[in-house]
């Protein structure tokens, strides 16, 4: 019975983090959902070229920037290794890799810290990539989510709920097991 027991509280661990993963890879693809519904989206760099080892730069004004803008990088073909550098104007440098030639970084226009942002996007595979940027508000961060949008302005609440969900499943599912061990352990009288 004790042993039962001690599984309980291992198959709500497992659940807990099988919930945390799915919840992560998903938000960390959402944005390849919700930029379909994205406002004011529009191409920085369109079927750009860059070759393995190199990389290319450019620059977003401060006048280009909504209240939440999403810059999302697609490369081609989608297997290509790239690494997405962000530089605000505070300094504060954003990097993030992708191997599924998909990654975005979130943007908050900070009236505080007005300026340029640089960003630099490197090409780390071996064989060269074409990569689009696309620049646009963020629907579900600036509340502009509406019924006409479907599901895809969805995506980030439903993965964020997830992570969460798993995160505390992952807390009960340990104290439980932490909890039943020593009650397997304890002597009894």
């Amino acid at each position: 019975m004790a042993k039962l027991r001690i599984l309980r509280g291992l198959m709500i661990v497992a659940i807990g983090v099988v919930l945390l993963v799915v919840g992560s890879g998903i938000f960390d693809n959402s944005y390849d959902s919700v930029e379909s519904v994205m406002k004011d989206k529009h191409n920085i760099i369109e079927d750009r070229e860059i070759l393995q080892g190199k990389l290319i730069n450019s620059t977003i004004t401060w006048d280009e920037l909504t209240e939440h803008t999403v810059l999302v990088v697609h490369a081609v073909p989608a297997l290509g290794l790239i690494k997405l550098q962000v530089t605000e104007p505070n300094g504060e440098v954003f990097e993030k890799e992708s191997t599924n030639g998909f990654v975005y970084h979130i943007i908050e226009k900070r009236p505080q810290e007005q300026g340029n942002y640089y960003f630099n996007i490197l090409n780390l595979g071996n064989e060269p990539v074409n990569v689009t940027v696309v620049l646009g508000e963020d629907p579900y961060l600036s509340g502009t989510c509406d019924s006409a949008s479907g599901m895809n302005c969805y995506v980030i609440p439903a993965a964020i709920g997830l992570v969460i969900v798993g995160m505390i499943t992952l807390i009960v599912g340990s104290l439980i097991t932490v909890n039943d061990f020593r009650k397997k352990t304890k002597p009894s009288n």
